[in-house]
């Protein structure tokens, strides 16, 4: 194992907000039109891997991605929203956002997490609490992963239910940017642009620490996660949130934080993200989410991240 990997599980949660509490051990089972509260609906699958969707102008006080989200103890940062059917959506998190043993170096084949059907998800701007309904910790460990492996070490994501009485406040497009405009499926290349937000409280809401911009610097785990440097360090209740891929297309989600050795650039600070598409195809491939599961996307992105 790489020296990287090894600090991977040591500052794991250094984008976090810090790790649960719970000593569950046990593995568990766009368009801009003029708006529409409904919920999303659904394409049954085999076709588009978005679910269009007309939603009207986003406003600050809906839950889209980069919302704050914590669970028993941790903060996060949300990242994308997804959907199977007009009466369900997801908002994507980070799977260590819901261990406690995230920041004790093991594992996350052999952690313990809070367990799916946990209901009390807080999501910034929802009047009612979450429920998580996938952990890609838990299902690797159901799954029988080898610790250590490239899936085991990479593959870190997670999805909250939104509660049936906030569908009517949903939106697709991302604080800062947008988007994401499609689900960026296959592999990024290394010099690629990125483009980052994390919503910790510890940037007092300015939105010029908020978003950040950077480039892939190394594909790893064999395209299971990506290492990206930015123009701003992440920080704790930054994990879990969205990467944007060149195009304003849905790349990743924010996974660790380390910090770069030497070399006069402003891009010092590198992230591994944890590559969305691989994880999606995941979950639905074993069985642990609905194969019709969408994101909802939102055409419009803005690089500069003054949106």
């Amino acid at each position: 194992m790489t020296r990287w990997l090894v600090f991977v599980f040591v500052a794991l949660l250094s984008a976090c907000g810090g790790s649960s509490n719970s000593s569950n051990s046990a593995p568990s089972n766009n368009g801009s039109t003029a708006g529409t509260d409904n919920p999303p609906q659904g394409n049954n699958g085999g076709g588009s891997p978005e679910t269009p969707v007309s939603f009207g102008t986003p406003a600050s006080s809906q839950i889209r991605p980069g919302m704050e989200i914590s669970a028993d103890g941790s903060g996060c940062t949300g990242n994308f929203l997804f959907s199977p059917n007009a009466q369900t959506v997801y908002i994507g998190v980070a799977a260590h956002c819901f261990s406690i043993d995230t920041n004790d170096g093991i594992d996350p084949c052999e952690t313990n997490n809070l367990p799916i059907g946990f209901n009390q998800v807080i999501i910034e701007n929802a009047t009612q609490p979450g429920e998580l309904v996938y952990s890609s910790w838990r299902a690797m460990q159901e799954q029988g992963e080898t610790p250590g492996s490239d899936v085991c070490v990479y593959n870190d994501f997670a999805l909250v239910k939104v509660h049936a009485d906030d569908l009517a406040n949903i939106h697709p497009a991302s604080f800062a940017f947008g988007g994401p405009v499609s689900l960026f499926t296959g592999l990024a290349s290394v010099g690629d642009n990125v483009f980052a937000y994390g919503r910790s409280p510890f940037h007092f809401g300015l939105r010029n620490l908020e978003a950040k911009t950077g480039s892939i610097t190394a594909v790893l785990g064999d395209g299971w996660a990506y290492e990206i440097r930015t123009d701003k360090a992440s920080i704790p209740g930054d994990s879990g949130g969205p990467i944007f891929g060149p195009d304003g297309q849905a790349l990743a989600v924010t996974s660790v934080l380390s910090v770069g050795l030497g070399g006069p650039t402003v891009l010092n600070v590198r992230n591994g993200v944890a590559n969305v598409d691989r994880a999606l195809k995941y979950a639905i491939d074993a069985g642990f989410i609905n194969a019709d599961t969408k994101l909802l996307v939102w055409p419009d992105f803005y690089p500069a991240g003054n949106f």
